[in-house]
């Protein structure tokens, strides 16, 4: 017997569709300021699971060129820290301030898109 499950992103959708449509003009005070948080909670775990992968291995690739490694994306990301914090990599190293500047806007796409509204990233 198949058993049919929506995805994870469907459920999530139908579950804002629910609060944001249904429930929330019908609230008030405290209870419409918490429930607007977890509707836009909602929003970002909706955006990371559909864009978070794709964001992070585009940040992977970057971080292997940058570092010459093929490490997993938390250690490419902590050699990098360390190389910032003790010099070993320069401020001015090529890639790298186009690196940073991808992944901060990677990280507000998900966090809230509408910070990233005409400003896509630049290389330095």
């Amino acid at each position: 017997m198949t058993v049919f499950v929506p995805d994870m992103p469907d459920l999530i959708r139908a579950t804002v569709d629910y609060l944001e449509q249904d429930l929330l003009p019908t609230l008030t005070g405290y209870q419409r300021f918490h429930t607007h948080v977890g509707v836009n909670v909602l929003h970002i775990v909706l955006r990371q699971l559909t864009q978070g992968e794709a964001l992070q291995a585009q940040e992977w690739l970057r971080l292997r060129e940058l570092l010459d490694s093929q490490d997993a994306l938390a250690e490419l990301n902590r050699q990098l820290a360390d190389a910032l914090d003790d010099g070993s990599l320069p401020l001015d190293a090529p890639g790298l301030v186009p690196h940073l500047r991808a992944t901060l806007h990677g990280a507000l796409q998900i966090n809230n898109p509408q910070w990233t509204v005409g400003h896509e990233p630049t290389a330095a």
